[in-house]
């Protein structure tokens, strides 16, 4: 039976808002420049009737200073500045106790009886590796909750960011290369092999495989959006940050070229000062805008940023050629002996910027041995 009318109507005014929303996070600079221009952006979104939120990982120390809360903890549940205006802080031990919630609710049913509630959330210790989890999920809550336009993310730490934005991307391969597996997964046949008491206590869970699969085909559709919305500038704003000095704009020019490396198409350029000759040049063609070289006003910065709302183009990650049997791969910042190529069942792999990723070939190339690959800066040139 078809929902109530109005049922409907709230629905498709979730998905709308869902829609809308738009992610925007940066790469380069300190984390105290990161979170002074965070604030500037959130400012700018919330000055023209977005509903905004800057989130922070904790300690949120910067962004307590800049805001003036310095005996005030800002904390996990979002504060308003203004009416438009919202910022967190991402703490990973309230994070998990979200997780930890709904993860019993899906485990439950798979679990002995004198397991399920025994574990209890307060108690978990966060394990090296676990924030980058915790802080994705964090970001898919508020953005799934639909109470906001635009979330601005200063993470701080780049690398982490590229990491926690290439995590769907990461995901969607290992499903893709280990659904054959899931899909042959028999335990009664594994509990037999294994036998002993490890036999029995699988086959006295009772697991159904039919409900395991469904859960896997949810997180499947979960992952899947998350890549979309990477991949697609309107929704996954990335921009750069660089000070002007040389070591400034190598290390950033790296971190363009591993953002190709994860899916994710940069926007644009902001320089601390006045963009020289050499910073023009090095990030052509993605616009590059002026911002004050005291960033600590973050409230002067607002006034001097670019229309945020007008995406700049850039160049794709990669474009496939199937008249000359080509993919060319758009790795900026890199050298010819920083990356390396190879292929396995099916897919392109390449290595840079501390990143392994994984490129599907169409039909047409597919099952094709590589017959050779050149490095022509910033384009890998791949042959078949």
């Amino acid at each position: 039976m078809a929902p109530p009318f109005a049922d409907r109507i709230v629905q498709a005014t979730i998905v709308l808002k869902l829609a809308m929303t738009r992610i925007v996070t940066l790469l380069g600079a300190t984390a105290e420049q990161q979170t002074a221009l965070g604030l500037a952006i959130a400012q700018w979104f919330a000055e023209r009737q977005q509903r905004t939120l800057l989130t922070v990982p904790s300690p949120a120390t910067s962004l307590r200073f800049l805001v003036g809360y310095q005996e005030e903890s800002i904390g996990w549940q979002p504060k308003f500045l203004s009416e438009r205006l919202a910022i967190a802080e991402l703490l990973a031990t309230e994070s998990v106790n979200t997780v930890w919630q709904e993860l019993s609710r899906l485990v439950e049913p798979y679990l002995p009886q004198e397991l399920v509630g025994k574990v209890y959330a307060g108690e978990l210790v966060i394990l090296p590796g676990m924030d980058t989890l915790l802080t994705l999920n964090a970001l898919r809550v508020h953005y799934s909750s639909g109470e906001y336009d635009v979330i601005v993310y200063a993470g701080g730490n780049s690398q982490e960011t590229l990491r926690l934005i290439g995590l769907p991307q990461g995901l969607a391969w290992y499903y893709r290369r280990f659904q054959r597996l899931l899909d042959q997964l028999d335990l009664n046949a594994i509990a037999n092999a294994i036998g002993g008491p490890i036999a029995s206590a699988m086959m006295a869970a009772n697991i159904d495989i039919q409900k395991v699969q469904e859960r896997f085909s949810e997180a499947k559709e979960w992952i899947d959006r998350g890549v979309r919305i990477a991949a697609d500038p309107k929704r996954l704003s990335v921009f750069l940050v660089t000070d002007g000095t040389a070591i400034s704009i190598a290390q950033t020019q790296w971190l363009w070229g591993s953002a190709q490396q994860v899916n994710v198409p940069i926007s644009e350029v902001f320089c601390l000062g006045k963009p020289t000759p050499e910073v023009s040049s090095t990030f052509a063609p993605l616009r590059v805008s002026a911002l004050p070289k005291d960033w600590s006003d973050w409230q002067a910065l607002v006034s001097h940023l670019p229309n945020l709302n007008q995406i700049g183009a850039a160049p794709a990650p990669y474009k496939f050629d199937e008249v000359q049997q080509q993919v060319r791969i758009f790795l900026p910042g890199f050298r010819k002996e920083q990356v390396k190529l190879s292929e396995f069942s099916g897919e392109l792999t390449v290595e840079a910027g501390d990143q392994r990723r994984h490129i599907e070939l169409p039909p047409s190339l597919k099952g094709k041995p590589v017959r050779a690959g050149k490095f022509e800066a910033p384009y890998l040139i791949v042959s078949f």
